[in-house]
């Protein structure tokens, strides 16, 4: 990898990873568009941390007051009527189906990385999950507001449902944002609170990620030497610096306009990468 690739891909990572459009998908498809090697996973590994550090420094504080809230919550009972607290219990219910699905299923899914075909069809998936999230969300949102004058709220069926569709994006092209954010929607969830939901159910998801590329590819990173250094900060700073901007132009969108926009970019995208094939498979 050179400085540019390390730049754009740092920056298709940072953006991708929140917006509902697949990261892992687009980490496959633009270097197939492009000709290009496809990132190591020391690379990975260091944008997959900037992405991490970009939802942490946006709602730390709001993370600093979940974990201690559950932390005392669980020697102290009168914490564990803090609002705090029980979104910190949901966050890890909905964090068990994906830890579940990475743990048995990363080695057979990791082949779908170099299949640019299977990304493309996933991406449909995608811009269904969007498209019936938000048709479903708005029409109970609806009821629920006319029959009660209030709007639903999470409880433990819903965060784990929501977990199963951040179980369901280990596959390369389904948006883990994308999955999450309509699995909620689907049950009658406030835009807002959804994307809310979804970022900061994103923090366990990346740092365990994190944690799991780091220990296998530890050798790699330290064989590598001083001569990827440059490449790696400039992924980083990159990803970080477009995961800020992602967050904070995802939370402004919602208050206005659905996420199909965000289908409609899934779907051109799948139909760029099945084009793209043909032409360069028999033309």
């Amino acid at each position: 990898m050179n400085i540019i690739q390390s730049i754009v891909l740092g920056i298709i990572q940072g953006a991708t990873e929140f917006f509902p459009i697949s990261s892992s998908g687009h980490l496959v498809i633009i270097p197939y568009f492009l000709n290009w090697d496809y990132p190591p996973l020391y690379f990975t590994v260091t944008v997959h941390f900037a992405t991490l550090a970009a939802v942490v420094t946006i709602f730390r504080r709001e993370i600093f007051r979940i974990i201690r809230a559950v932390v005392l919550g669980i020697f102290i009972r009168k914490e564990r009527a803090a609002s705090s607290f029980k979104l910190g219990i949901l966050l890890i219910v909905a964090s068990i189906p994906a830890a579940v699905a990475g743990y048995f299923l990363s080695e057979y899914i990791e082949i779908l990385f170099s299949t640019p075909l299977l990304v493309a069809a996933f991406l449909l998936v995608t811009a269904l999950f969007l498209w019936l999230g938000e048709r479903r969300g708005s029409r109970i949102e609806e009821q629920f507001a006319t029959s009660r004058g209030d709007h639903v709220r999470f409880n433990f069926f819903i965060a784990f449902m929501t977990g199963i569709g951040q179980a369901i994006a280990i596959l390369p092209g389904i948006s883990r944002s994308g999955s999450t954010i309509s699995f909620a929607r689907f049950f009658g969830i406030k835009r807002s609170e959804a994307i809310r939901f979804s970022f900061l159910l994103s923090v366990p998801v990346i740092f365990g990620t994190f944690i799991f590329e780091i220990y296998h590819s530890s050798r790699v990173i330290f064989d590598s030497g001083l001569n990827i250094a440059l490449n790696l900060l400039a992924g980083f700073f990159f990803a970080y610096l477009a995961g800020m901007l992602a967050i904070k132009f995802l939370v402004y969108l919602a208050k206005r306009k659905n996420l199909n926009i965000f289908a409609v970019y899934c779907v051109l995208l799948s139909a760029a990468t099945f084009i793209f094939y043909i032409v360069k498979r028999f033309i």
